[in-house]
């Protein structure tokens, strides 16, 4: 199956209808502004509308009038503008549902004429249903004499147009026809759905599935799979889900296209098979039979049937021997396309076959009996139903006229009160109150969907009757306001009633996934009220639900997100499935869906007993580490070939419960389940605590070098001496990248008077709050001294040492102690593989809050490591400080050493020294690192299970890298050309305040606040930045070595050029901006580059915390006019070359060069409109409004700086 061509078609095909139907209502004068009289030359017989006039004659008159009426209906429950795009998107679809449906019945030969509407059995470009019209007219319920003469006519001339008026014609009646055959996909068509939609075979959706989309793909016999229609719905659905996620929160009409995921093929497999497969095993059991439940699945050709562990004393399972297959149901409460029911379908098919029943009489009795299910998504459903009905149309070719009606639906939301049943006060009571029980409960249905429960009782069959039963038969108590469709919208309401009120043998879902935060209030009450264990997420409250349905002593099984295994927010839901004994579970971890990547979606799947069995073994498959679906997939039916590999494991349940928080931690060894019990948590050592959460992290929180370096406080020691020293800015701990031991010191804050005007914004952002002290919290910690790390990390757990003087931020929590040997030895374990482990097993998700850290055993060693670990944060430390983004930045690696050379050395010499000593210091590192996992691995008694070495990746300082490193020292050279660093004095010269000259005695900064980054040398000065370069590195490395220096920096550039200056140049003038230093300053750059455009006439840097009001009217006058007098001189120099020269090559080059001269000059003329009208403003900037403020500024609403992408 081709799923990338399946998923550019659904894409296409969903915006080609809509942009059709818009188009259609534009000329009928329907749009988003509302709905337009008919012009005035309109007659009784034909209107016209929209800016075209185009006409309408006849039924499309009536067809416009119901149109109009249906959104006008539409429009007083919501804005018309909504109501026009639901439309829209309901034609759409009910359109694209039936187009795909039919394709599947022609290439299957299930269509009841046996005739293809979209294509021809024999390749011709024209449908067969256009060359058989005549033959299979009583299948499409005969034509008018009209039709028949635009049917004939197409026939005789062939000419496109009349074929295209046939084509449409038995489009719509092949449509309408299939509604007796299948009514709940083929609906009547409402005439205004005709109105909208022109089905064409020549162009668009109808001609782009026939031609993309492999045939073999849908054909049944061919390897072709119902499923197609799932994949389908799902990639149709791609663009309404992505629009969708980037909203703060959802809307009820969201919640289909955001929690509906195709599951694997291998996945729904295994679900089934582990359950519905799983029971019948029981049942052949209980019946004598004695092969083994291995031998069993085998004999169904069940792959991924994993068979249970050998049991040892088990609590009594109730006999099945008597249980027949009829009487097995089995439930999909959020059914989506239908895949899980599709398979349980096969699989009950083999089991009737086996007990002795045709194929016919048992899928007969499959849809009738056995299979159920539920989606809040009419799409859905009708494409569930649809695949259900070509099931059971494969086993029997006159299913058709049976009239029969899966067990699936929509579930309903109902405006409907006890009041719209006028005779209800004057019935019975009881059946009063049940009625408006139900009408309550269905009125949230379409947020709500399977959630909802209900009595069973409140649906006895003597009500139901009462009800549904016709009004003649003189039993109805409820006299209908609107009699038709109360009684149908009634009935339906019950049937759904009784399907969520009902309890199943086997119930497996893929539950929708939607954290709390982005719920609709109705469905976030709802759930806060009736699922208080699990309201975090949907998919935790589909567990519960799943429990519900489920009889004693039955199955359910299902796939969600793993984090319910593990949070703590969860743990009352892991305490009620305490309960019911996971029999197995497939630990899929990240990947598991080829259409989801990266770390944040984990998922697991699982299957688990209604039953209390004391005792019971679970069997666990841990598939986290094997990185793809494809692997997964593969390990899992290894697992199943051979039980006794490494990654599967077998526990009891009850071992949980010996692990703080009561995680699934199923691959817990007997030793760290000890040391649980043995050591001391980490919590009662330290004081791990929760940060500031500011509000609004963008207006409080600034890089550390958007500001005036002079102006952060990094000395104070508690919030009394930060609001005593009147300082606004100081050190703010965010977490941040993986990195162990130091590092990561990027934040300030501002907190000034001890954070008055963040705990103001964080009142009036949480009005119901008395106190900021919710957000702004552990306050008495601020500025101690403390181990830090990120609240959210995917791999191994980093934890760094933080000096006095921060405040601790929400993403990066801390630990306090004043006891430092404390700190130290549990920043040892954490950064251990030990830690790692143990934190594994409290939770393994990607979130480290300090719930779970405190959990974290201890158990201190015999000879005291602080000493040991000291040593790792000083190496960190030293490492950290070797760049330019550390406020700590001394020196440059590469010119470290340069006065013990006078002065007189090369670059390569100099990298190769610095690359020595970051390897020393790497090997250092990693030795002492490995050493700590040695003494703790032995301490907790891990030999068996963990190994002390570790992969060079994962060590927190880096090796030398020769094009990053020649990058950096680009980057400090330009520091130097501004005056931010001096060879002359370690670490920062002017970050900021006043400017001290005497800083600078080598190399002098440029007077003027720019240097231009040009193509060439046009000036031979200051202005130009390679002079600057080779002076520069004729001060630090000497005149004699300058060509060498120069060719060694050019080819680590890796740009091309003739010469070692035109490499370097043309680094500086495209690279270094745009690609390395918003990288390295991410993308709150200090040097800032004017940039005239696409061009490229002019570019020139600039560093911010030198710029004043007077600095773009400099660059305008000394900079960019003189540059433009120069361009003007070369294009006069080139044109007299050109002119002159006789060989057509070279004459080819230099009118080349003409014409970029010529598009240079022109960009700088409107360039420089810009620049004088942004010099003319005087623009002052204050440095702390940060970067992103101060760069839209400065810009006074033009583009005069490269952007900041």
């Amino acid at each position: 199956m081709d799923k990338k061509a399946i998923k550019t078609f659904a894409i296409q095909a969903r915006r080609s209808l809509i942009e059709s139907i818009k188009l259609k209502l534009e000329n009928l004068g329907i749009t988003k502004d509302g709905v337009a009289e008919k012009m005035s030359q309109s007659t009784n017989e034909i209107e016209y509308y929209g800016d075209k006039g185009l006409s309408i004659t006849g039924q499309d008159i009536r067809r416009r009038r119901e149109l109009v009426a249906r959104l006008k209906g539409m429009a007083k429950q919501e804005e018309w503008s909504d109501a026009l795009t639901d439309l829209i998107e309901e034609v759409a679809y009910t359109w694209f549902n039936r187009i795909i449906a039919i394709r599947f019945m022609e290439v299957n030969e299930y269509l009841p004429s046996g005739v293809r509407v979209l294509s021809s059995e024999t390749k011709l470009k024209v449908p067969d249903i256009l060359r058989e019209a005549f033959e299979i007219e009583d299948d499409l319920g005969g034509y008018s004499v009209d039709e028949h003469g635009i049917i004939q006519k197409a026939l005789d001339t062939e000419d496109p147009t009349d074929m295209d008026a046939a084509y449409v014609i038995l489009f719509t009646k092949q449509a309408n026809a299939l509604n007796h055959y299948l009514p709940e996909l083929f609906e009547k068509t409402d005439d205004f759905m005709q109105l909208l939609f022109t089905p064409s075979y020549s162009s668009g959706v109808i001609k782009d599935l026939v031609d993309d989309i492999k045939e073999e793909d849908f054909d049944v016999d061919k390897g072709g799979q119902v499923e197609i229609i799932g994949w389908l719905y799902q990639y149709y659905n791609t663009e309404p889900k992505d629009a969708a996620f980037k909203k703060k929160k959802y809307l009820s009409s969201d919640i289909p296209a955001v929690t509906q995921l195709f599951t694997p093929d291998w996945i729904v497999k295994y679900l089934v098979e582990n359950s519905l497969g799983r029971y019948w095993i029981r049942v052949l059991h209980d019946r004598g039979d004695e092969r083994t439940s291995s031998q069993i699945a085998q004999s169904f050709n069940w792959q991924y049937f994993m068979p249970e562990a050998k049991q040892g004393e088990v609590s009594s399972r109730v006999s099945l021997s008597k249980k027949r297959v009829e009487e097995i149901t089995f439930v999909d409460p959020a059914m989506g396309s239908g895949h899980i029911l599709i398979y349980a379908f096969d699989v009950l098919l083999q089991l009737y076959q086996s007990e002795g029943y045709s194929r016919r009489e048992a899928a007969q009795n499959i849809v009738e009996r056995n299979l159920f299910g539920l989606d809040i998504d009419r799409r859905a459903f009708q494409l569930t139903y649809f695949a259900m009905m070509m099931k059971l149309r494969r086993e029997n070719r006159r299913s058709f006229e049976l009239q029969l009606h899966p067990n699936v639906f929509e579930v309903p939301s109902t405006s409907l009160e006890l009041k719209d049943f006028s005779g209800a006060k004057d019935g019975n009571t009881s059946d009063s109150g049940n009625l408006s029980d139900v009408l309550g409960r269905f009125g949230a249905g379409k947020e709500l969907g399977s959630l909802i429960t209900f009595k069973n009782s409140i649906f006895d069959d003597k009500l139901i009757n009462k009800i549904v039963s016709e009004r003649e038969a003189g039993q109805l108590t409820f006299e209908m306001s609107d009699q038709v469709h109360h009684q149908w919208e009634l009935r339906n309401l019950i049937r759904v009633g009784k399907v969520l009120s009902s309890r199943y043998t086997i119930s497996v879902t893929n539950p929708p996934y939607m954290g709390s935060g982005k719920m609709p209030k109705t469905l976030v009450k709802f759930v806060g009220k009736y699922y208080p264990a699990s309201k975090s997420d949907l998919f935790a409250v589909f567990i519960e639900r799943l429990q519900h349905l489920t009889k004693e002593d039955g199955i359910f099984a299902m796939i969600t997100q793993h984090q319910w295994m593990f949070l703590s927010s969860f743990k009352a839901l892991r305490e009620r499935m305490s309960s019911w004994p996971i029999i197995n579970m497939a630990h899929l971890g990240t990947r598991a869906f080829e259409e989801i990547g990266g770390e944040v979606v984990q998922t697991t799947a699982f299957v688990a007993q209604k039953q209390k069995l004391q005792g019971f073994i679970g069997t666990y498959e841990r598939l986290v580490d094997f990185d793809s679906q494809q692997k997964k997939q593969h390990a899992f039916l290894a697992a199943v070939q051979n039980p006794n590999l490494s990654y599967v494991y077998r526990t009891k349940q009850t071992n949980f419960e010996k692990i703080p928080g009561h995680p699934i931690a199923y691959w817990a060894s007997p030793a760290l389940i000890h040391d649980f019990s043995v050591g001391k948590s980490l919590g009662k050592i330290l004081d791990p605590r929760q940060g500031l959460a500011t509000s609004d992290n963008k207006r409080f929180i600034r890089m550390w070098y958007e500001i005036n370096f002079r102006a952060i406080n990094f000395k104070e020691h508690s919030t009394r001496e930060a609001a005593l020293s009147g300082s606004k800015w100081f050190p703010f701990n965010k977490g941040g990248a993986y990195r162990r031991w130091y590092g990561n010191y990027d934040y300030i804050i501002n907190y000034l008077n001890n954070g008055e005007e963040i705990k103001r914004s964080v009142l009036k952002k949480y009005p119901y709050l008395k106190t900021p002290d919710f957000v702004v919290k552990n306050t008495r910690y601020y500025f101690r001294e403390a181990i830090t790390w990120s609240d959210i990390g995917s791999g191994l757990l980093s934890v760094r040492w933080r000096s006095p003087g921060s405040i601790y931020g929400n993403k990066g929590s801390g630990a306090f102690s004043s006891n430092q040997s404390d700190l130290l030895m549990c920043m040892g374990i954490l950064n251990s593989s030990v830690g790692k482990a143990l934190l594994d097993i409290i939770n393994p998700t990607i979130t480290r809050n300090v719930g779970d850290m405190s959990k974290i055993p201890i158990l201190y060693p015999s000879n005291n490591v602080a000493q040991k670990i000291k040593k790792l944060v000083w190496w960190t430390k030293t490492d950290w400080d070797l760049d330019e983004t550390s406020w700590d930045f001394r020196c440059f690696p590469l010119v470290q050493h340069i006065a013990e050379h006078h002065r007189n050395w090369t670059v390569e010499a100099a990298f190769q020294q610095w690359q020595k000593e970051a390897d020393d210091r790497f090997n250092q590192l990693k030795a002492n690192e490995e050493e700590l996992n040695r003494i703790f691995i032995d301490l907790y008694g891990l030999q068996d299970e963990l190994s002390p070495e570790e992969e060079d990746k994962d060590v927190s300082v880096r090796r030398a890298c020769l094009p990053r490193d020649i990058k950096a020292f680009m980057s400090y050279f330009i520091g130097c050309v501004f005056g931010r660093y001096s060879i002359d004095i370690p670490g920062l010269a002017y970050a900021g305040g006043d400017w001290d000259a005497s800083k600078y005695k080598t190399f002098t900064p440029n007077e003027d606040d720019v240097i231009l980054l040009t193509d060439d040398d046009y000036f031979s000065d200051n202005r130009d930045i390679m002079n600057r370069f080779k002076e520069f590195l004729t001060t630090t490395f000497g005149l004699e070595n300058l060509n060498e220096n120069l060719k060694f920096i050019a080819d680590a550039l890796g740009k091309r050029g003739e010469s070692s200056e035109e490499k370097i140049r043309a680094y500086l003038r495209d690279d270094f901006f745009k690609k390395d230093h918003l990288s390295t300053y991410q993308k709150r750059p200090i040097y800032w580059e004017f940039n005239s455009g696409r061009s490229g006439g002019f570019k020139a840097l600039m560093y911010l915390h030198r710029y004043d009001r007077n600095t773009v009217a400099i660059i305008r006058t000394k900079y960019l006019h003189p540059l433009q007098e120069a361009y003007e001189r070369k294009l006069v120099q080139q044109k007299k070359l050109e002119e002159d020269e006789q060989q057509t090559r070279q004459k080819n080059k230099y009118k080349k060069r003409i014409t970029t001269i010529t598009k240079e000059l022109d960009e700088l003329i409107k360039y420089d409109e810009k620049l004088q009208h942004v010099a003319n403003l005087h623009i002052d900037l204050d440095l702390d409004d940060g970067v992103l403020v101060n760069y839209a500024k400065a810009q006074a609403d033009t583009k005069i700086l490269t952007p900041l992408k």
